[in-house]
């Protein structure tokens, strides 16, 4: 025992004397932390810029860009005379999205015809547009309810039945573990994972790829050195952050580390495999950072998993960070317990014995291949 303490020091201070691994393992992620979350510190997309093209000019037409403009999703920046101005506001960047209200269209209100609007958004940023359209539609609908509303009562219809009438299916939507809907709340406990796992990788590349192979106590000293060392980066990111931030989480510390430490096993022992197979640093990281955005993508963040290829699932579960992701906001985000999780978790049991019986023998060979190329004699 005293010598395996004796080779985890050794193995903690060589992860801080090497510049390279101090500052991906322990810099990196403080400087993510600091700075990842801030550009989604809104949580959600507020007042979109947008123009108006009132070819109305009555009160029905101020009245729906009256309401456009007091939506949270946008801003009417300017209401214009004609479409040519309204486009070079477009071009020039001032706005991202125009509304066209045609002639007539209070008129047609009033008389009961259909009375379209053209909104036109710009679509390369769907987080944006989508933001721009949600307002527009709710200002259109409810003005469109308050005329019919009204049109329905003069008749002599009760209220109540005008209301029915009007929507006769009445929804109430709750969002679940999202109450606010925001973007911070889903994207970065989950992007989180993914930056732990790839700068464990990282780390570990550094310092061990083309190493002499390790025997003994050492070779499980720096693994359990770099497992305890990152369980305070989970912390960190995982319970600090979303307290600092205002991000929900509903599950227990104990929890989340039930997920973890399975997931820092499998991550390390991969990183072990990787650091055998590539014997130069610069190789390692060469391959983690080409591989970063396949990774994000196979994680199922910015795209559902079950759409897809399922040939490519089947890889992405190869990859520690595929169901501990899912694992990770399940129990923390969503409150699941350990039952929902146990299939996850007893995955990542096995891919970190599966990465470590692999890290072994790879670790064999290399041992049993050194002896044989120093006693080669050299080329003349």
């Amino acid at each position: 025992m005293r010598e395996l303490f004796r080779a985890m020091q050794a193995a903690l201070g060589r992860l801080f004397s090497d510049p390279a691994s101090r500052a991906t393992m322990v810099m990196s992620i403080i400087i993510y932390a600091i700075i990842y979350p801030q550009p989604y510190s809104a949580e959600v997309i507020r007042d979109v810029p947008v123009a108006v093209v009132d070819q109305d000019g009555s009160n029905a037409s101020r009245e729906l860009i009256r309401r456009i403009d007091a939506a949270e999703g946008a801003r009417v920046l300017a209401t214009v005379d004609g479409l040519p101005q309204a486009e070079s506001l477009f071009y020039a960047r001032r706005i991202t999205g125009l509304v066209i209200v045609p002639a007539n269209f209070e008129r047609d209100l009033l008389n009961g015809d259909p009375a379209p609007i053209a909104a036109y958004g710009d679509a390369g940023y769907f987080l944006i547009y989508n933001a721009m359209m949600g307002a527009v539609n709710n200002a259109a609908q409810s003005l469109g309810h308050e005329i019919r509303y009204g049109r329905l009562t003069g008749a002599g219809i009760a209220p109540d039945t005008a209301q029915a009438l009007i929507a006769p299916l009445s929804v109430t939507s709750v969002a679940l573990f999202n109450p606010q809907g925001g973007y911070a709340s889903y994207v970065v406990p989950a992007a989180f994972v993914l930056i732990v796992q790839q700068t464990l990788l990282m780390g570990i590349g550094i310092l061990h790829a083309g190493r002499k192979p390790t025997q003994g106590v050492r070779m499980a000293a720096a693994p359990l050195v770099y497992v305890l060392f990152y369980c305070l980066w989970i912390a960190v990111t995982q319970l600090l952050l979303p307290e600092v931030y205002g991000i929900p989480r509903l599950g227990t510390w104990w929890h989340l580390y039930v997920v973890a430490i399975p997931f820092l096993m499998a991550v390390c022992a991969l990183g072990f495999v990787l650091a055998q197979l590539i014997r130069s640093r610069e190789g390692v990281i060469f391959v983690l950072v080409v591989m970063g955005i396949p990774l994000f993508f196979l994680s199922g963040v910015s795209w559902p998993i079950q759409s897809v290829p399922a040939p490519i699932q089947t890889l992405a579960l190869l990859i520690p960070s595929t169901t501990a992701l899912t694992a990770f906001v399940q129990v923390d985000q969503m409150g699941a317990d350990l039952g929902a999780v146990a299939d996850k978790v007893i995955w990542e049991l096995t891919l970190a014995a599966a990465y470590t019986l692999i890290a072994l023998l790879l670790n064999f060979y290399h041992t049993r291949r050194q002896p044989a190329e120093q006693a080669r004699p050299p080329a003349s």
